[in-house]
């Protein structure tokens, strides 16, 4: 009896530490969300944006919210918010240098785990569509062991979003294609680091001022191959009523950089852990 009295307290320990190890393992499936939020006279919608990040059920996450030397009260609501969140930081630039150099700026910050870091875009006038959107994005990076997401979106318009076909990822036609690498983008920190930064910038040497998501995207979808993922669900509300929107007062200019952003170099795919 003592036998096995002693073989079941073994037996115990056994599956105590299992479980302990069991739990632990999980935490190293959990992502930090990185979350990039540039803004430039947006008073009107900056709260329900910042809103949509601070109620999501997902909680590891961090922003820093930029605002381009707005003109309005941008920067007092948007301070107000981030002053009672920790995980909330906000920027001021002293002058207007536009989204894409605001993005590259603050993705360049030191990461400790760029492997286990997603990068998120949200545009100061527009929101996250639900509180579980973390949540979809963590389960589909941790399912498909994908480098970046794009997805499907609601506007004006209604839910858009189409998924690249098979041949356009498998020969790396992304460039000739049509553009479908739209919100909510996302991609993993060390994805986003194997960009050449030459790339952001236009035949001026300037960071492009609009169609920069092009600029982004591209590089890392061609270098991501296959390990892409479309998100059907609608994870983001895009706000095209916006009358200062690039697509209303610089569509001509959007044209002629989405043009140039295509016919420059196309990326290898490459390997990544």
């Amino acid at each position: 009896m003592v036998f096995n009295k002693q073989i079941t307290i073994k037996y115990l320990y056994v599956i105590i530490n299992k479980l302990k190890k069991d739990h632990y393992s999980g935490e190293e499936n959990e992502f930090l969300f990185n979350i990039v939020v540039p803004l430039f006279n947006a008073e009107k919608y900056i709260e329900k944006c910042l809103n949509s990040i601070i109620n999501q059920s997902y909680k590891k996450f961090q922003v820093q919210v930029v605002d381009d030397c707005s003109g309005d009260s941008s920067y007092e609501i948007a301070s107000s918010i981030c002053k009672d969140h920790k995980n909330l930081k906000m920027l001021r630039n002293p002058r207007r240098i536009g989204a894409l150099n605001n993005i590259s700026n603050l993705l360049s910050t030191k990461i400790k785990k760029p492997t286990k870091t997603i990068d998120l875009i949200i545009d100061g006038d527009d929101y996250l569509y639900s509180g579980d959107v973390f949540h979809i994005i963590k389960e589909k990076y941790i399912q498909t062991n994908c480098l970046i997401t794009y997805g499907s979106h609601i506007s004006s318009k209604g839910v858009q979003g189409k998924k690249y076909p098979r041949l356009v990822r498998e020969f790396n036609l992304f460039r000739k294609y049509f553009w479908y690498g739209s919100h909510l983008r996302t991609f993993r920190h060390d994805l986003w680091l194997a960009i050449n930064p030459k790339d952001l910038l236009n035949k001026n040497q300037e960071f492009y001022s609009v169609a920069w998501d092009l600029a982004i995207m591209l590089p890392m979808l061609e270098m991501a191959g296959n390990r892409q993922e479309f998100i059907s669900d609608v994870l983001y509300a895009y706000n095209d009523n916006n009358p200062i929107s690039d697509h209303r007062i610089r569509r001509k200019e959007q044209i002629q950089s989405a043009r140039e952003i295509r016919q420059k170099k196309i990326y290898r795919k490459r390997k990544f852990f």
